[in-house]
C-alpha cells in the first residue's frame, strides 16, 4: 500500500513538475502553449535592444501613399540574409486607420521580391505563417503548399486553408530567405509605438494591431528548439524597387530581323523600367492580365535575328514578370493574334488561321474551335475576343463576328452584315465593334450589328491595314465611354463616343503637335482603369529612335509626358494594365422554391471587382450539396434553380474575374407545391454601400476589412485580401 500511495505521489510530483514548466503565450493573439523556457526566451527576445535602432530617414522601399508612415522589420532565422533584419517603409493617410495586417499587404504587393504565406477569416483575423524574400534576385518566387502543390503569390501572398505553416516551404529555398511554421517555431510579433522604443511582444495579431505614425512592426522566427533569433537592431535598408502594380507595361514589337520582342514598364511617376521581359518572340502584339499570370501573345516563336528561340505565347507570374512558360507552336505553325480568357482552367488564343483553345492548368494548347455541326471551321486571321455571359465573340479580321459557345468550343452564330476588325466592351455591359462603316453596338439577342451614325468630324476607326495588330478599339471603366484612333498610318487623332448622351467628341489631335510626334500604330491607346486617363505611345518617324508616352485626361487635356531615354526602335505596341484588385461576393438570403417550379436568383450585382466590368464577371454554379433536392444552372447571368422534391439545399456559386475566383452559397428550401402558382420569381440582392471599419464611406474594395451594405437590409464584414 506504501509503494502504491509513493507512486501516486511520485507521478503527480512529475505532473506538476511537467505543468510547471510549460505556460501559454499569445502567438499573433492566439493562445499558444509552449515550454516554459521557450516563452521566457521569446519574451526576452523582443527587448534585446533597448531601440528598434531603425532611422526612417534612411528607408528607400516604401509601399502606400500619405503623411503617416511605419515600419516593418523582418528577421529570418538561422543566419539568412547574414543575419540582417530588412527594412521596408509604409504611409497612408492620416484620415484612414491602419493595421500591422494592411503594413503587411501594402509591402507584399508593392514589393515583387518579398512574399508571405498566410490564414485568412479565422476568429483572430489573418494569421502570418511564412515570410520568404527574393534574395538572388532571379524572380523565381513560388511556395510549395502540402501535397507539392507549388503556388504563385497573388499580389505577394499565398493563402492556405488551415494551419499547414509548417508542411509549406519556398521552391527556392536555397537561394530565398524563408521560414514558415506554427507548431515547430513561428513569426514572433513584436511591436514599437516609436522607433526610438524598445520592442514589445504584441498580444494582439496583426489584424488587431492599429498602427500610429512612426512606429515600428519586427517580425522575428522563433524556433522551439536549436539556437535563439533575437533582433539585435543589425539592419538592411533595402534600396527602391519596382511595384508592378502601380503602372502599366507596354509590349514591344521590337525591331524585327534583329532581336525578339520585350517588354517595358512605366510607373505611376514617370519611370521606365527597360526589357523588363525579354526574348518573349517574334513581333509580339498583345498582352494580357488573367489569373495571377501574364500572356503575352506574339506572332512567330524566334526573330530571325535572335539566337534565343522565345514562344508565341509567354506565361508569365504577374507578381515578378518572370517567364514560367513559353509554347513555340500552335498547330505546327500558325502565328499568333490575341488572348481572350475563359474562366480559371481555359482561354481561347487567335491565329493567322483560326482560334484555339489553351488549357491554362497544364499551359498546353488544345484544339481549334469549331463549327456548330462538329466541322472544321476553316477561319481566316482571327483577332480580338471578348467573353460575356456563355460565349466569346471574337472578330474573323475584316470578314464577320464568330460566337464562341464556351462550353463546347463551336461557332453557334456569325455576323457578316459588316467587315469586322476589333470588339470591346463598355461599362454597361454593351458589346461595340470596329467595321469599315464606322461603330457598330452588337445586339447579342438578335445577334445582328447597329450601326452607330458618325456626324461630321468623327472619323471612322482606325484598323492595322496589313500586318495585325489589335487597333484602339477601347473602353473606359470609369464611364460609359468608348475611345478609337483613326486613319491606318500616322495615327494623329483619338475620339470618343460617350454612350449614355449619344454624344461624339474629338480628344486627341496630333496635326499640330509642337514635336511632331504621332502614334505609331494603331494599337497605341488604351485606358487606365483606375485613374480613367488615356495613353498613347508617340514616335517621330520610322528611321528615329524617339519615343514617348503621353498622359491626357478622359476629356484630352495633357497631363504628362515621358520620353524613353534609352534609344533603340522599340515599336511599342499594347499597353496592359495590372489586374490589381480581387472580386468580391456579397451575401444573397435564404430563396424558397415549390416543388417542380423554377426560381430565378438575379445575379447581376452579386460580384464586384473595383478593376473589371460587372457584365465581364463569369458566373457559375460550383456545387449543389444535395443535388436531389433542386436542379441549378446560370443562364444570361441569372441562378436558375427547379425544386425536385421537398428539403433544403445550398448551392455554391463561382465569380471569375480576370481569371481569379471567390465564392458565395445561398440556401434553397423546396415546399411541397400548392398548385396555386408556378410564378418564376426574382432576387437581387446587391451592394448599395461600403465602409472602412471606422465607419468611413468608401468607394471601392479597400485591403483588409470593409463593412458592406446591401440591399436587403443585411451588413456584412468582408476581408478584402
Amino acid at each position: 500500500m506504501k509503494k502504491i500511495f509513493t507512486s501516486i505521489v511520485l507521478a503527480l510530483c512529475i505532473s506538476v513538475s511537467v505543468l510547471a514548466q510549460t505556460t501559454t503565450i499569445n502567438v499573433q493573439g492566439q493562445p499558444h502553449k509552449v515550454n516554459a523556457t521557450v516563452a521566457a526566451r521569446i519574451q526576452k527576445a523582443a527587448k534585446a535592444v533597448a531601440s528598434t535602432g531603425i532611422d526612417f530617414s534612411k528607408i528607400e522601399r516604401w509601399a502606400g501613399e500619405g503623411d503617416c508612415k511605419a515600419a516593418l522589420a523582418i528577421k529570418w532565422a538561422d543566419g539568412q540574409n547574414d543575419g540582417k533584419t530588412l527594412v521596408w517603409g509604409y504611409r497612408w493617410k492620416s484620415s484612414e486607420k491602419k493595421t500591422g495586417e494592411d503594413l503587411i499587404r501594402a509591402v507584399a504587393k508593392a514589393d515583387p521580391a518579398f512574399y508571405v504565406l498566410a490564414l485568412s477569416g479565422t476568429s483572430f483575423g489573418t494569421t502570418f505563417g511564412g515570410f520568404g524574400y527574393d534574395i538572388d534576385g532571379n524572380r523565381n518566387i513560388i511556395v510549395t503548399t502540402p501535397k507539392n502543390n507549388e503556388v504563385y503569390p497573388r499580389n505577394g501572398i499565398v493563402y492556405v486553408s488551415s494551419y499547414v505553416f509548417d508542411n509549406c516551404s519556398a521552391t527556392d529555398i536555397t537561394n530565398d530567405a524563408w521560414n514558415s511554421g506554427w507548431n515547430k517555431g513561428f513569426w514572433s510579433y513584436n511591436v514599437a509605438d516609436k522607433a526610438e522604443d524598445a520592442l514589445g511582444f504584441s498580444s494582439t495579431g496583426a489584424s488587431g494591431r492599429v498602427l500610429t505614425d512612426g512606429c515600428v512592426d519586427a517580425w522575428v522566427f522563433s524556433k522551439f528548439s536549436g539556437a535563439s533569433n533575437e533582433y539585435d537592431g543589425n539592419i538592411k535598408y533595402l534600396p527602391a524597387t519596382v511595384d508592378y502594380t502601380q503602372g502599366v507595361f507596354i509590349v514591344n514589337e521590337d525591331w524585327f530581323g534583329h532581336r525578339n520582342s520585350t517588354t517595358n514598364y512605366l510607373t505611376r511617376d514617370g519611370k521606365f523600367v527597360y526589357n523588363n521581359t525579354t526574348e518573349i518572340g517574334a513581333t509580339a502584339c498583345f498582352g494580357a492580365a488573367w489569373g495571377n499570370r501574364y500572356y503575352i501573345i506574339a506572332k512567330q516563336a524566334k526573330d530571325n535575328g535572335s539566337k534565343v528561340e522565345g514562344g508565341r505565347i509567354t506565361i508569365c507570374d504577374a507578381n515578378t514578370m518572370r517567364i514560367i512558360k513559353q509554347i513555340k507552336d500552335i498547330d505546327g505553325n500558325e502565328d499568333g493574334r490575341s488572348f481572350c480568357g475563359v474562366d480559371e482552367h481555359k482561354a481561347y488564343v487567335s491565329t493567322s488561321r483560326g482560334i484555339y483553345t489553351l488549357n491554362l492548368d497544364e499551359l498546353t494548347v488544345g484544339a481549334a474551335v469549331k463549327n456548330a455541326d462538329g466541322g472544321d471551321a476553316e477561319l481566316g486571321e482571327c483577332g480580338n475576343m471578348v467573353r460575356l455571359g456563355d460565349y466569346v465573340y471574337a472578330t474573323e479580321y475584316g470578314k464577320s463576328l464568330r460566337i464562341i459557345d464556351c462550353n463546347t468550343d463551336r461557332i453557334v452564330a456569325t455576323i457578316s452584315s459588316a467587315k469586322v476588325y476589333s470588339i470591346t466592351m463598355s461599362k454597361d455591359g454593351q458589346l461595340w465593334v470596329s467595321t469599315d462603316k464606322g461603330i457598330s453596338r452588337v445586339n447579342t439577342e438578335t445577334n445582328k450589328l447597329e450601326t452607330i451614325s458618325l456626324p461630321e468630324g468623327i472619323n471612322v476607326p482606325a484598323n492595322s491595314n496589313g500586318a495585325w495588330c489589335p487597333d484602339g478599339l477601347c473602353a473606359s471603366m470609369q464611364n460609359n465611354v468608348i475611345y478609337w484612333t483613326s486613319v491606318s498610318w500616322n495615327i494623329l487623332k483619338v475620339f470618343k463616343y460617350d454612350i449614355n448622351n449619344n454624344e461624339f467628341a474629338k480628344v486627341v489631335d496630333l496635326n499640330n503637335d509642337a514635336d511632331k510626334w504621332k502614334m505609331y500604330s494603331a494599337s497605341n491607346l488604351r485606358v487606365d482603369p483606375v485613374t480613367d486617363n488615356l495613353y498613347v505611345s508617340l514616335f517621330k518617324d520610322l528611321g528615329s529612335q524617339d519615343y514617348a508616352v503621353r498622359i491626357y485626361d478622359n476629356n484630352g487635356t495633357q497631363l504628362n509626358e515621358y520620353e524613353l531615354t534609352q534609344k533603340y526602335f522599340w515599336f511599342p505596341g499594347m499597353f496592359v494594365f495590372p489586374d490589381v484588385e480581387d472580386p468580391i461576393a456579397g451575401k444573397i438570403d435564404n430563396v424558397t422554391v415549390e416543388e417542380n417550379q423554377e426560381v430565378k436568383v438575379d445575379l447581376a450585382t452579386v460580384c464586384s471587382d473595383a478593376d473589371n466590368f460587372q457584365a465581364a464577371i463569369i458566373k457559375t454554379v460550383k456545387d449543389v450539396s444535395k443535388a436531389n433536392i433542386v436542379t441549378a444552372t446560370v443562364k444570361d447571368g441569372k441562378l436558375v434553380v427547379k425544386g425536385l422534391k421537398e428539403g433544403s439545399t445550398v448551392v455554391t456559386l463561382n465569380f471569375c474575374s480576370n481569371g481569379i475566383s471567390t465564392k458565395t452559397t445561398v440556401r434553397f428550401f423546396v415546399t411541397k407545391a400548392t398548385g396555386i402558382t408556378g410564378t418564376q420569381t426574382s432576387a437581387d440582392v446587391r451592394e448599395i454601400a461600403r465602409f472602412t471599419i471606422d465607419g468611413k464611406r468608401i468607394n471601392q474594395p479597400q485591403r483588409g476589412i470593409n463593412i458592406v451594405k446591401y440591399s436587403d437590409g443585411t451588413v456584412k464584414k468582408v476581408v478584402v485580401k
